[in-house]
């Protein structure tokens, strides 16, 4: 049994309680959905698989995992945030999806060992207090010759949001496990065990409509606590320094926004 600390604890309770809030409207402009994508393509989910996705949020890696695996196989998730797992659960109900997600700490997976053909994380190590112990119970759920894929963020789509507030004195203060540069994720993998490491960046662009549709959209990520923390006069002096800043993406339809991901994966 691990034991955990307070403060982790504390944290951990935040995290789950702040992610919760943002289950009705997560998922930027379908970016989770389009990287979830991505990552069980390269990972190489396949029929008849057993597989976990760890940090479900709503199911933008679960979902097409759960497509893969086939009636033959299985998929199930797992979530800190109880608001995740119920509206991710009520969507798998509604869509007609087996898969299922439960409340568990990603640190401390309630699985046996060697239980999975692949483990899956989709953004969500960065948020883990000990990350080496999040990578090593992936590394221990899975079976010999299993592979894991996981995603951080080298670029967020909110990206520029997040500058112009560090600009203005208003962004909050960095997560500080945010995994931006290959090397890193592959260290990680590495020192978890994994053999077979490959790490690569893949950008995608993604349209918004207008300002009021990205700044939604931001809403529906961590960036919530950003934008909800701001006065109307500081929205308003955000909100003019980002047309700014995005005009370089306008077009006449809309804002066309780059977003850059790592997706990194790995041989048990």
């Amino acid at each position: 049994m691990v034991t955990v600390s307070g403060s982790i604890a504390s944290e951990k309770a935040r995290v789950a309680e702040s992610f919760g809030r943002l289950a009705p409207e997560y998922d930027f402009a379908g970016c989770f959905a389009h990287f979830g994508r991505r990552l069980v393509e390269v990972v190489g989910v396949e029929p008849g698989h057993r597989v976990l996705d760890v940090a479900s949020g709503r199911g933008a890696v679960l979902f097409p995992a759960a497509e893969r695996v086939g009636a033959l196989g299985h998929a199930e998730g797992i979530d800190l945030a109880e608001g995740m797992v119920g509206a991710t659960n009520a969507e798998a109900e509604r869509c007609g999806s087996a898969a299922r997600v439960r409340v568990m700490d990603a640190e401390q997976l309630d699985f046996p060992d060697a239980a999975f053909d692949r483990v899956l994380c989709g953004f969500g190590v960065m948020f883990f207090p000990d990350q080496k112990q999040g990578f090593a119970e992936m590394r221990r759920v899975l079976r010999a010759d299993g592979r894991v894929g996981v995603s951080t963020w080298r670029a967020a789509e909110s990206e520029d949001l997040g500058a112009v507030l560090r600009v203005m004195g208003l962004g909050q203060p960095p997560i500080p496990g945010w995994i931006t540069e290959p090397e890193v994720l592959s260290a990680l993998l590495v020192e978890a065990s994994f053999s077979e490491v490959h790490v690569a960046a893949e950008t995608h662009v993604f349209r918004h409509a207008d300002l009021n549709a990205y700044w939604r959209g931001a809403r529906g990520t961590g960036m919530r606590r950003n934008i909800d923390a701001l006065d109307a006069e500081q929205s308003a002096r955000v909100r003019a320094a980002l047309t700014e800043r995005l005009a370089q993406y306008q077009r006449s339809d809309g804002y066309y926004v780059p977003a850059t991901a790592l997706l990194g994966t790995g041989r048990a």
